[in-house]
């Protein structure tokens, strides 16, 4: 009998050995979805949206007040989120000529409660999954980037000028959640690291203490600046 290629949990609270398997990677069902930023109502939504918003929020780290951005989206069904997802982000500084981003996703129960997964640093209070990104090494590698999995060049170091407006994919690492009809996902954007751990025999978090950040970022999405999540959707099986 042959080996699946593909083994994966399935991350729910309170279940365990939610085991699947498949022959492909990424799983060949997968239907990719994009939801944009919709910076009016601090949602992620299916369509477009057709009014522009700037956002702002404090990127240098200790911030306690309008620290970051967070974007909900909640399930009107039963959905199974497998694989990578992908951010895609307008956004520029007036403060320095470098940004460092940090981007969480989050699962929140009906009652508006966050619902804690074990993280891959052994974290059990983890979130779905992050990705981070130095905005000066945004350049993507076109031969090896897939449109769910942006690949950087690491070649050339562009700068930014201030007021600068530029595009940026973000990659968040492989995760694999289950969404219950009104359970929700948050996306969060940060200018530093959204899970800390205050472990006093030594930090287990994602330790990266030293950004580039200064002052504020901004954030665009609406109209003509095109901010999306992309989730890798599964159709649920019977």
């Amino acid at each position: 009998m042959d080996t699946p290629r593909v083994r994966y949990e399935v991350s729910e609270k309170f279940y365990k050995g939610h085991i699947r398997i498949a022959n492909e990677w990424p799983i060949a069902q997968t239907q990719y979805s994009e939801y944009y930023l919709n910076g009016e109502e601090m949602s992620l939504q299916h369509t477009p949206v057709q009014n522009e918003s700037k956002l702002t929020y404090n990127a240098e780290p200790g911030q306690t007040e309008n620290s970051d951005l967070r974007f909900k989206f909640t399930a009107d069904e039963d959905m199974e989120l497998t694989g990578n997802m992908k951010l895609k982000l307008w956004v520029s500084t007036d403060d320095a000529d470098d940004m460092d981003l940090f981007v969480g996703i989050k699962k929140f129960d009906r009652r508006g409660n966050e619902v804690y997964l074990p993280d891959f640093n052994h974290l059990e209070n983890g979130q779905v999954a992050s990705g981070c990104l130095r905005v000066s090494h945004r350049e993507l590698d076109p031969v090896k980037s897939t449109p769910y999995q942006p690949v950087l060049k690491h070649k050339n170091l562009l700068k930014l000028n201030k007021g600068e407006i530029v595009p940026v994919e973000i990659e968040i690492l492989p995760s694999s959640v289950f969404l219950k009809s009104g359970e929700s996902l948050v996306l969060v954007i940060k200018g530093s690291d959204i899970i800390v751990d205050d472990n006093p025999t030594g930090s287990r978090g994602y330790g990266h203490s030293d950004t580039v950040n200064k002052g504020t970022h901004k954030v665009y999405a609406g109209g003509k600046y095109d901010s999306f999540l992309l989730v890798p959707l599964i159709p649920l099986r019977d």
